[in-house]
């Protein structure tokens, strides 16, 4: 990715920056004003406020870890954009999504009526093998292997219940509810930890917005007065791959400004985890958007590694701009 004219540790505390802005300023900051204090040049000012992607850089936590952190301009207001996102209305702005739906607050195997898979979707999972090829645990394999030759309908009905199953522990125990993965051998893959490296690092929202940065890393106990949260699940086709994933949203506002997470805590296989971090503040025109994501897999550990990661970042900056940009086109119109 392009190097800005900023240092890495401003990428690291930039939502929470952006909202500190908003909350000690009486008066609505300009775009200029926004841009100086992230850092900005006037040439790099002049292209996010032209509509640009302007990308900057998100020190990795582990070898394992793909960052990606960019800023652009939504010409709409930061509410707007949340409302957006919290319905669900921006999912399908990634062509890779084919199935989508909410879970419910206790979680119901109905949230997951809308879940189809195909004949060889479910010979698959009846077949998983510990390894990177799949992301389940010993026991979900094991529940998938007691239906073998089952028709589709059991299978999916079983992937169903897989689902539910970790949807519901996230929320009753949130990163110490998350089963890791079996890789084989007795190397499980710890998901939980990946993500808690990923908050940890995030010391600007610890410093500036304590309280949201304690509900990440201490989800479900630690809560915060007027946050909201959404959960979804989703089923996409990644490299020709079916993936399922269970996301949950948080969102923290301070005045009109809102400070988002996203976090992937389960995915079945292509990468292990994600989780991001967005400020929207509002100002003349819109909104300035400041996006941070770490994404971990193996695939880019181990022999050769940081040229894998140098790759994988360029990839998913391009596919998340190809992402953001259909998005936009959606709130914009």
């Amino acid at each position: 990715m392009r190097r800005l004219r900023v240092l890495a540790p401003l990428w690291v505390a930039s939502v929470a920056g952006l909202l500190c802005l908003a909350s000690a300023a009486s008066a609505q900051p300009s775009a200029d004003q926004v841009l100086t204090d992230l850092g900005y040049s006037a040439s790099d000012k002049q292209r996010v406020l032209g509509g640009e992607y302007v990308s900057g850089k998100l020190q990795a936590v582990s070898e394992r870890n793909l960052t990606f952190a960019v800023a652009f301009l939504v010409k709409t207001s930061p509410d707007a954009i949340v409302k957006e996102i919290m319905a669900g209305n921006l999912i399908t702005a990634d062509p890779q999504v084919k199935q989508y739906g909410k879970l419910g607050a206790e979680g119901n195997l109905s949230d997951l009526a809308e879940l189809q898979i195909t004949a060889d979707e479910a010979n698959a999972l009846s077949r998983a093998e510990p390894g990177e090829k799949v992301n389940l645990s010993a026991s979900e394999m094991a529940a998938f292997k007691a239906v073998p030759g089952a028709p589709v309908q059991a299978i999916r009905q079983q992937l169903q219940r897989t689902l539910l199953a970790r949807y519901q522990a996230y929320r009753e125990s949130g990163l110490n509810g998350i089963a890791p993965y079996d890789r084989g051998d007795g190397r499980p893959a710890d998901v939980a930890s990946d993500l808690r490296k990923a908050t940890q690092a995030a010391k600007g929202l610890q410093e500036h917005m304590p309280g949201f940065h304690a509900v990440l890393l201490g989800y479900p106990g630690a809560t915060l007065s007027g946050m909201e949260q959404q959960f979804f699940w989703t089923k996409s086709i990644i490299r020709g791959k079916p993936t399922y994933v269970l996301t949950h949203i948080l969102v923290a506002s301070d005045g009109a400004a809102r400070a988002v997470a996203r976090r992937e805590y389960y995915v079945s296989a292509g990468y292990d985890a994600e989780q991001s971090l967005a400020g929207f503040l509002p100002v003349e025109g819109g909104t300035i958007v400041v996006y941070m994501s770490h994404v971990f897999t193996e695939q880019v550990a181990g022999t050769g590694g940081s040229l894998k990661r140098s790759i994988g970042s360029r990839v998913m900056a391009d596919q998340m701009k190809e992402i953001f940009d259909a998005g936009r086109k959606k709130i914009e119109r």
